[in-house]
């Protein structure tokens, strides 16, 4: 076990090699500096850490769901404990970004904490719209020594670091995997022939071999696992240039084409929660999922096939790996409040709480709970996760440029276009390469 957090770190590294865009610099000029001073050692009171925040009041802007519910629940522990008020804003993740982008971008921004993906930072980092935590970690009279920062890998630190700026600390790994029906299927599809052999062969009557994400919010990460599988590459080294003129880009759409065939009509409206629910409700085999809504699965009282889900690697053996952390926006009233409720709610022993609450759905960046053997003997998606991401090329990262958003929209537009018939495969790789570089180059 100790073997594989020791290669979970280093695929974590997969995160930093991406730059360009108006390419960003991930290294941190601080590497090997996270490490907190305590307050005992730095000779401040340990019990008046809390009290020049007593009545500050802050906001914390999120995508819904069970995490969500969660965060809100250890706001309310904290604020018994601080006097320090967090409110837990949900709102759907497909209107995060803009809602946040728009917020933080404003000087007059109601948002102090927000919920990111590493693979924006390097778009907020443009905009100074992020707080940069180092500050904080190297501030002594806000160390909270149960936090434990080194407890959470460099490389995943650096990973959500721009410009030697940690502008979020994140908590969690959104990987995926590929869910099915184990009282259906005796031993998952490892190639994409037994993929499609066995989408088309359960396919009937209100079951679809598999329940695909096909809207613009997620068919990017559909698509480019494909394409990575086949041995291709999304960006040049240098992300100036997009590879989607390749014959591996080509051989990955006509796939998906192919695989469409076996999922739901309306796939391409569906997101990770709708893709999710047709599998829940028992008509899909298979469903490419991410870590994020495994807890659906297996909820008796949200799924009808809980007791039946089996995980394995998605066929063709790579698949997005991203993390997700908690910024403070450069508007925040009480930064260092904002910080002291972060140490208190993905310490060691809340976000070990969290990761059962969800089912092992959530994938720790701590090393100490990746090594957990209650959670490994536990959760199989989390054991089975903790192994994927062990394995050197069986991930891939987002790139991180000041428009990746932008150009994974232009991607899922047209790959779009191709599922449902209006562009052919080579115009929609065509034209979502033209428009791409036109991103990449502007």
């Amino acid at each position: 076990m100790k073997k594989t957090i020791a290669m979970l770190l280093a695929a974590a590294m997969i995160l930093m090699l991406f730059a360009g865009c108006g390419s960003s610099n991930s290294t941190s000029s601080t590497q090997g500096t996270t490490t907190c001073v305590t307050r005992t050692e730095a000779g401040v009171d340990a019990e008046n850490i809390y009290a020049p925040y007593v009545g500050t009041e802050l906001t914390f802007l999120r995508h819904s769901g069970y995490e969500a519910d969660w965060m809100a629940q250890k706001a309310a522990e904290f604020y018994e404990i601080s006097g320090i008020k967090v409110t837990i804003e949900q709102i759907a993740y497909s209107e995060l970004k803009n809602k946040m982008m728009l917020d933080i971008s404003s000087p007059d921004g109601a948002y102090d904490m927000v919920a990111t993906t590493e693979y924006w930072l390097s778009e907020f980092s443009e905009g100074n719209w992020l707080a940069d935590m180092n500050q904080f970690i190297n501030n002594s009279a806000l160390c909270d020594v149960s936090f434990d920062v080194e407890d959470i890998a460099q490389s995943v630190i650096d990973a959500n670091t721009i410009d030697g700026k940690l502008l979020a600390m994140p908590w969690k790994f959104n990987g995926q995997l590929l869910a099915y029906r184990s009282d259906l299927i005796d031993t998952p599809p490892t190639t994409w022939d037994e993929y499609l052999a066995l989408a088309k062969q359960l396919t009937e009557g209100n079951m679809v071999g598999v329940s695909l994400p096909l809207s613009l919010n997620s068919l990017m990460d559909v698509y480019l696992n494909l394409l990575y599988q086949a041995g291709g590459s999304f960006l040049s080294e240098d992300n100036k240039v997009c590879n989607l003129d390749t014959p591996e880009a080509k051989k990955a759409l006509e796939f998906l084409i192919e695989l469409n065939q076996y999922t739901t009509s309306g796939a391409t409206n569906n997101q990770w929660p709708e893709a999710s629910a047709v599998f829940q409700q028992g008509n899909a085999a298979m469903y490419p999922t991410i870590t994020s809504q495994l807890n659906n699965l297996v909820d008796p009282e949200k799924s009808t096939v809980s007791d039946c889900v089996g995980y394995a690697e998605l066929p063709g053996q790579v698949a997005c790996l991203t993390t997700w952390g908690v910024g403070i926006s450069s508007n925040c009233k009480a930064p260092e409040a904002a910080w002291l409720f972060i140490e208190y709610m993905l310490n060691p022993e809340n976000t070990k709480e969290l990761v059962i609450g969800t089912a092992g759905a959530d994938i720790p960046v701590r090393s100490s709970l990746l090594l957990d053997e209650e959670l490994n003997t536990s959760y199989a998606s989390f054991k089975y996760m903790n192994e994927i991401v062990s394995i050197p090329g069986h991930t891939w990262a987002y790139p991180k440029t000041t428009c990746t958003s932008a150009i994974m929209e232009a991607l899922a537009v047209h790959v779009q276009n191709a599922l449902l018939g209006s562009e052919s495969t080579d115009d929609a790789l065509a034209n979502a390469k033209t428009d791409i570089e036109k991103l990449l180059n502007s």
